[in-house]
Formats: structure tokens, C-alpha cells, sequence
């Protein structure tokens, strides 16, 4: 039905809309993306944008979300070792292309990473805390930021290069820098 939200109608708009911006985020950053240029790429009108988001920005960002839904239900319990929870995160990230870009274009506030990583928070912070006898927060978490942006920068690396290797090796990747760190004696 006309009018009515999640339609194919509207479906195929908003796929449409996000296929522009991915495409024009190839050439420019985000904040030079008009709404304009966005709906001549798409080949929609400004007040069929206009009906779904109010700028650019809020298409990148509804973007985000809907991969960060995909994706949460596939973290389910992280306490493990990450080579069995973290390749299939991956692999759905290398099929997506939305994906690469989303994270690449916002790496320093990528809510997908952030989503993906913050789970092991806590007990990556209480393995620092034992493993280098410190108690300061402050101090333990400049050793989870060196580790975040440590995996960060693999992840998005690998995804920059195509993601040639397989999931499961940039998993194993990431263990074992974290296992050989925290093993030294």
C-alpha cells in the first residue's frame, strides 16, 4: 500500500539512496555530500529524500544502525576466545560492501566497531589489570584504547585490501598479538 512504511516502495527508495551515498563517498567526504548531489545519483527527488531523512548525515547514520542490528545478534556470548565469535562478524562485514565503507568513513566513532568490541571491555580491562599490576582506570583504559585501535586499524586494513584473508585468519590475527602481549613475562 502507497504511504504506508516498509513498503517495497519505500524499501527500494532507501536502497536506492544508500547506493548513492556509497557511491559518492567514493569520491568526497560526507560532510560535502548535498542533498542534491545525493538525489541526482539516486534519481529520486529532494522531498522523496526529504520524506525519509533530513540530511546526508542521517542517511549515513541510519545506515550504521541497521548494520549494527545485523550484526548484534551475532555476538551472543564473547567471553570466549575470539577466534570462534569474531569470524562470522567478519564475514558478514566482507560481504558487505555498506559495511566497508561505513567503517572506514567513521573510523573514530564507528558505532559497528564499537559494537563489535566494547563486549570484551571488562574482561579484556580485568585480564590488563592482572597481567600489568595496575588498578588506575585511567592508566587500564589506555591499555583497551591501545588494543581497540590496534584491532580497529587490522580490521579495517583487511576491509580496505579486500578481505583476501578469511575471516577466521584476522581473528586469529588479533588472538594471538592479544594472548603473546598478555603472556610475556
Amino acid at each position: 500500500m502507497v504511504g504506508t512504511k516498509n513498503n517495497r516502495r519505500t524499501a527500494y527508495t532507501k536502497a536506492k539512496l544508500q547506493e548513492a551515498l556509497l557511491s559518492l563517498l567514493a569520491d568526497k567526504p560526507l560532510d560535502k555530500i548535498t542533498v542534491s548531489a545525493l538525489c541526482a545519483q539516486a534519481d529520486v527527488n529532494r522531498g522523496t529524500f526529504y520524506a525519509h531523512y533530513s540530511d546526508p548525515a542521517a542517511l549515513f547514520k541510519a545506515m550504521e544502525t541497521e548494520l549494527a542490528a545485523r550484526i548484534a545478534p551475532m555476538l551472543g556470548p564473547t567471553q570466549g576466545d575470539l577466534r570462534e565469535w569474531l569470524p562470522p562478524i567478519l564475514e558478514l562485514l566482507r560481504q558487505q560492501r555498506a559495511a566497508t565503507v561505513l567503517i572506514i568513513r567513521n573510523l573514530e566513532e564507528s558505532p559497528v566497531l564499537q559494537l563489535i568490541l566494547d563486549p570484551i571491555r571488562e574482561q579484556t580491562m580485568a585480564t590488563y589489570r592482572a597481567r600489568f599490576n595496575e588498578s588506575d582506570p585511567q592508566k587500564l583504559a589506555y591499555y583497551f584504547q591501545f588494543f581497540l585501535n590496534g584491532s580497529v586499524r587490522v580490521i579495517t586494513s583487511w576491509l580496505k585490501n579486500g578481505g583476501v584473508e578469511s575471516p577466521a585468519a584476522i581473528a586469529d590475527i588479533l588472538a594471538n598479538i592479544t594472548q603473546q602481549v598478555l603472556a610475556q613475562d
